[in-house]
């Protein structure tokens, strides 16, 4: 019998999938999610407005990064999801956030901006350097150990490539994004490395984009379960996992876009998500007019 803060996720890929199943792997493969930790964010001594995390992810250690937009900070958290080290301070409005090596990450915000910090085993950041954009980036993910894509808001680039070297390029010009121009924190995006596939999330339009980098095709995922989705991430098994808001769940898409299933977070309004590295660990955290909550997950194969 799992306890409470269990949910059993059952993933067939010979059958059709009800919604609540994930897959781990390739392979068929029921896994439980189980909440480890939840807390509450809220504003503490040293915070001017109430926390707002826009941006999550893992370093290969385990440790996690987030990104405090209201606050203008970036925060380690240990596995009980609290605080290591000493937060550092931008002088900007961070946006997202993407581990790039064991300790370094690339942190987007500001004015056409992309900060590099180093991370050391003892949880001091520190700035390594800035890289000055020609685009309005606001999330981030890797793309390869050296290259990056970014989503963008007010331009009708949706997503482009960049470097660590600070160098943009473009996807081939027929692969074709939406005719309209973004405003901040409208849409997101991240990319499958294995299946070549960039992914875009269109909050208003409460569609999930898949884009065939290689074959350059797309396709426009829409379903009822997908209502204003926001941040998404790179789930177990190549496949990805959408914050749906409005439904204060997450939905789990294979990259031609079908629906593996769908499970509710305990939170209102669901915005941002990261998977670990060895793909055992999710976190997710919200965003509404209240408390802000965090939450871990460790996802692990199901006792049949």
């Amino acid at each position: 019998m799992m306890g409470s803060n269990s949910i059993k996720l059952n993933y067939d890929g010979n059958k059709t999938v009800d919604n609540s199943r994930i897959s781990l792997s390739s392979q068929p493969w029921p896994v439980t999610l189980e909440l480890l930790v939840s807390v509450d964010l809220p504003q503490t001594g040293d915070d001017e407005e109430k926390p707002f995390l826009s941006g999550l992810d893992f370093l290969p250690d385990g440790r996690l990064v987030a990104v405090d937009n209201n606050n203008m900070k970036c925060i380690i958290l240990n596995e009980q999801l609290q605080r290591l080290g000493t937060p550092y301070k931008f002088k900007n409005y961070p946006h997202s956030v993407v581990c790039v090596s064991h300790d370094t990450l690339c942190v987007t915000g500001g004015v056409k901006q992309v900060c590099l910090l180093s991370v050391s085993t003892d949880n001091t950041i520190t700035l390594t350097r800035k890289i000055d954009t020609t685009s309005n980036i606001d999330s981030i993910c890797c793309m390869s150990p050296s290259n990056m894509v970014v989503s963008t808001y007010d331009e009708p680039r949706h997503a482009r490539m960049l470097s660590v070297d600070g160098v943009e390029s473009d996807f081939d010009h027929f692969l074709t994004f939406p005719l309209k121009t973004y405003e901040i924190d409208k849409s997101k995006c991240t990319y499958v490395q294995s299946k070549n596939t960039l992914v875009l999330t269109d909050q208003l339009a409460h569609t999930v984009y898949m884009y065939d980098t290689v074959k350059v095709t797309s396709r426009a995922v829409t379903n009822e379960n997908i209502k204003e989705p926001r941040g998404a991430c790179v789930g177990p098994g190549d496949t990805v996992l959408v914050c749906s808001e409005k439904k204060n769940s997450i939905v789990h898409l294979s990259v031609d876009g079908n629906i593996l299933g769908t499970y509710p977070v305990h939170m209102k309004f669901p915005s941002c998500i990261c998977v670990s590295k060895d793909g055992t660990r999710l976190a997710v955290s919200n965003r509404v007019n209240g408390i802000m909550k965090l939450h871990l997950y460790k996802i692990s194969p199901a006792m049949s």
